[in-house]
């Protein structure tokens, strides 16, 4: 995989999946808006990574409009332009469905697909501008079957679906 002079926003990526995409993206010769609620860690994981040229630590919490938007423009800002764009931000939430506090279905709707979708819209904003772009959304097995414990999770994972049928 080559990304040179390419731009990637990931998202949830201080720790985990979304660390490692980050750090497979800068071996490739991207550059990378490493996005996150927890902005010390976005923050520690772009200077660990590769450090300012190739690399920055975003705080954004992906179900907030305006901190999406703020966290695409400084993406911007500081690299020109936003090519790709990896909504990986996700929890896990399990309870069965007659007991699933409705707080708990709206925080994970919320960060899994308003993410997504909030994320979607201000990062295909530049990439029309541009005649291209990737927009790639973490799916699982749980976007095609069902899981007792998971109604929010599995519900999320299909809308997800939903939505990459929508952009592609």
């Amino acid at each position: 995989m080559k990304l040179d002079g390419k731009v990637a926003l990931i998202t949830g990526a201080a720790s985990g999946i979304g660390h490692g995409i980050a750090k497979r993206y800068l071996e490739a010769g991207g550059r990378v808006a490493i996005a996150d609620l927890n902005m010390d860690g976005a923050v520690k994981a772009a200077k660990e990574l590769a450090g300012p040229k190739s690399a920055i630590g975003i705080g954004m919490d992906v179900s907030k409009e305006d901190a999406v938007n703020a966290g695409v423009a400084q993406t911007v800002k500081v690299f020109g332009q936003v090519d790709i764009l990896v909504s990986n931000a996700g929890i896990q939430i399990v309870h069965p469905i007659e007991d699933f506090p409705f707080a708990d279905w709206k925080k994970m709707l919320a960060i899994h697909l308003d993410g997504a979708f909030l994320t979607t819209k201000a990062c295909v904003k530049h990439m029309y501008k541009r005649n291209g772009g990737a927009l790639i959304y973490m799916g699982s097995v749980h976007s095609h079957e069902a899981s007792p414990l998971k109604a929010a999770y599995v519900t999320a994972k299909h809308g997800l679906l939903g939505l990459a049928r929508v952009m592609a």
